[in-house]
């Protein structure tokens, strides 16, 4: 038996499962890329700048020297130019004042993991699991002669604590640390994208810049909150499901988003390729979705979320999407842009704005 698609190719149950099977496969391996490919792309760059500096060289002596003969002008600019580029790279190297180098992905990275782990998510780990602890045990050793006394206490104690490290520690720096992360993760793309495909092709104005950034970051908490109203499901293995499927295609259009706005792609255009090769996007999404999904607090799993995501942000990159040839598509996203039309034909009744078609 074969399934018909009007003017396509015709394909077995079998040929389809397997379809999807590889795409999934392909998506989760190329998630894990980037954890390889962050060591490799700084060199990279560092290789193509040494090139086209090389390549300017030659060019240079070639055009100082054209009057020679073929042969030997190309022999002579290629070891004028070689000299030079050591000569600059000596200087460089020791002189006493050397020029800043630009920031690279792996510093970036290592900066993201020092901020969100190394100094957030180790505070509220040793808040929680040393502190909290330390002063319960202080307090019942003061008062052991009255337990009943000891718990009272405790019972007004722990809620102030925890109120006060939330509002003097924990969300002054958990905003700061999402505007930087998101200087930071937007400069790894950047640098990624670069050394990897040139420079940005983005043509679009700086208003129709904007609105896209405004309507997408309205879309994805749209979506963000369909999935937990899916994750409510009577059925509870079903709601999980459900819920595990939104949060991998949101995390696989987080991670490949930079890259897509670099490419000039519209919000539509790149919402219509998420649906249309889910399943490869659903293995992407899912090893990034499964681990945040694992703390208990909201807040850890921001962490843990800022800690990889630039990883992924690497791996998405440098990936190459496999479709999956017999799949429909799966418009999850539908819902979403319904109810975000609606608000924004409310909210903006005016202006050069328009609704999100598909």
């Amino acid at each position: 038996m074969s399934v018909a698609v009007p003017g396509r190719v015709e394909f077995s149950p079998l040929e389809i499962v397997r379809n999807g099977m590889w795409s999934f496969s392909k998506g989760f391996a190329d998630s894990l890329r980037g954890a390889i490919e962050l060591f490799f792309l700084d060199y990279r760059r560092a290789q193509q700048r040494e090139q086209k500096l090389q390549q300017r060289d030659i060019d240079r002596e070639l055009l100082l020297n054209r009057n020679s003969p073929v042969r030997e002008i190309q022999n002579i600019a290629k070891r004028r130019a070689l000299e030079r580029r050591e000569k600059e790279r000596l200087r460089e190297t020791s002189g006493s004042q050397q020029k800043k180098s630009e920031p690279n992905i792996l510093e970036r990275t290592l900066k993201c993991c020092i901020l969100n782990g190394g100094v957030f998510g180790v505070s509220i780990v040793l808040f929680e699991s040393l502190l909290m602890p330390l002063v319960k045990m202080i307090l019942y050793i003061f008062l052991a002669g009255s337990q009943d006394r000891a718990d009272a206490l405790w019972g007004y104690t722990q809620p102030i604590l925890s109120v006060a490290f939330s509002t003097l520690w924990v969300l002054p720096f958990f905003l700061l640390s999402k505007i930087v992360n998101a200087i930071w993760f937007q400069d790894i793309a950047d640098l990624a994208f670069r050394s990897s495909q040139g420079r940005p092709l983005v043509t679009l104005s700086i208003s129709v810049m904007i609105a896209d950034t405004v309507f997408s970051i309205v879309v994805e908490i749209i979506f963000l909150v369909q999935g937990k109203v899916f994750s409510m499901v009577p059925i509870k293995i079903i709601g999980a499901a459900l819920n595990l499927l939104h949060q991998c295609l949101l995390h696989s259009l987080y991670s490949f988003e930079y890259k897509w706005f670099s490419q000039g792609l519209e919000l539509h255009k790149r919402l219509d390729y998420v649906e249309t090769n889910w399943p490869y996007f659903l293995g992407f999404g899912l090893p990034l979705a499964v681990i945040t999904s694992m703390p208990d607090s909201q807040v850890m799993a921001g962490c843990v979320f800022s800690i990889l995501f630039p990883l992924f942000i690497v791996s998405g990159n440098q990936a190459s999407i496999v479709s999956s040839p017999g799949i429909p598509p799966l418009n999850i996203f539908s819902p979403t842009i319904t109810l975000s039309n609606a608000i924004f034909s409310r909210t903006i009744q005016t202006g050069p704005s328009k609704p999100l078609t598909r």
